[in-house]
């Protein structure tokens, strides 16, 4: 099964640890994403930046032994 890679300016399908790929100048970093946002282009190799989901996880407020805490 191939692993998705999303591009700048789609929708974050689902919060989590992304892996981050860019252009060549820099090397490859992990950030974290909550669903519903876009995916950022970056500000030196704009649209040539992909994002690789590494580890789904839900905020603490959406977990449900957490929820109106």
């Amino acid at each position: 099964m191939a692993e998705s890679r999303y591009q700048p300016g789609q929708v974050v399908p689902c919060s989590g640890v992304y892996r981050i790929s860019h252009k060549g100048h820099r090397d490859d970093h992990d950030g974290i994403l909550l669903q519903g946002q876009l995916f950022p282009p970056c500000i030196v190799c704009g649209s040539q930046v992909e994002f690789q989901l590494i580890q789904a996880s839900n905020p603490i407020e959406k977990q449900t032994d957490f929820e109106g805490e």
